[in-house]
């Protein structure tokens, strides 16, 4: 073992800058990797608070509504079942769900507890304040304009909102980050690749007198491919770790610095549990892009 290290120190000593140039670029193919499953991570969360399917929510007046629908004030039960019966009769609909007053409150509780102004916020508000909705489902998500026409203007529907149109841009925006992410890390971990393997050839060059010596004495095949193993899997964990990091930053300053703060009223934002799992994710990925190429160069290059 004491001679395995030494020369693992002397391999990393020859190939410093080379060593270096590994680390950097699998440390950026990581973040990126992460990045990229980090805001997968985000979209699924985002879909699932607000339903991946859902098109329309459609508001019951409360106490305080302003529109003219709700001059009587918080609708009265047979107005509520006027509207459930015109979304279950309508042909685009496929389905609604019914969320209570409380539901509501629970899911603004969700939101604006993020940050101190909605805390601050909540605190004069109760379920109360909080309209009963319908969260319809529609058999053809572009054709919803003959449900809004139909119980937009029914007494006691406070307003309806496309879920749809409000919610495409961030789910656009959020998929275009990741697919981007991802592609420019994919590049990355080819060059990543490609440096091991190039690293693996010049080391192999640079020792071929000591492995040769290495092979008369009778060394064995995992004694020789040892060096190379370790030295890989030492960038790979330095990478992994210098990318956790990065991540971590990433956390603190865009999503728990200016995300939860800003746009805590939108949707409700990855935490550190699951930025952990991504970081599990990627230094597992960081191992096996340091193991597999090793290994395969090393069999071709040292002949063992």
């Amino acid at each position: 073992m004491r001679s395995t290290l030494s020369e693992l120190g002397a391999s990393l000593s020859r190939n410093k800058s080379m060593t270096i140039s590994l680390v950097v670029t699998m440390t950026v193919s990581l973040l990126l990797v992460a990045l990229g499953l980090l805001i997968h991570s985000q979209s699924s969360r985002t879909e699932k608070y607000f339903g991946d399917r859902l098109q329309l929510q459609v508001n019951l007046c409360t106490k305080n509504s302003p529109s003219a629908n709700c001059l009587g004030g918080v609708a009265t039960d047979e107005q509520k079942q006027a509207v459930k019966a015109a979304l279950s009769d309508n042909a685009e609909v496929k389905k609604y769900d019914v969320h209570t007053p409380t539901d509501n409150y629970n899911q603004a509780r969700a939101l604006l507890g993020q940050t101190e102004t909605g805390r601050k916020q909540l605190e004069t508000l109760g379920p109360d304040a909080f309209p009963e909705s319908y969260f319809v489902t529609l058999k053809d998500p572009q054709k919803f304009d003959g449900v809004v026409s139909e119980v937009a203007g029914m007494d006691g529907v406070g307003n309806v909102n496309s879920l749809k149109k409000l919610l495409g841009p961030l789910f656009t925006a959020l998929k275009n980050m990741q697919w981007a992410s991802l592609a420019v890390a994919f590049l990355l971990i080819v060059a990543a690749v490609l440096q091991v393997s190039n690293t693996i050839r010049m080391t192999a060059y640079a020792r071929r007198r000591e492995i040769g010596i290495m092979r008369l004495v009778g060394a064995s095949s995992w004694h020789i491919q040892l060096p190379f193993v370790l030295e890989s899997m030492l960038a790979a964990l330095i990478s992994a770790a210098l990318a956790a990091a990065g991540l971590s930053a990433f956390m603190y300053f865009v999503v728990y610095g200016y995300l939860r703060d800003t746009l805590g009223n939108i949707t409700t934002w990855v935490r550190w549990h699951e930025a952990l799992v991504v970081m599990g994710y990627t230094t597992a990925l960081a191992l096996l892009l340091a193991l597999i190429p090793t290994l395969v160069m090393t069999r071709k290059y040292l002949d063992v």
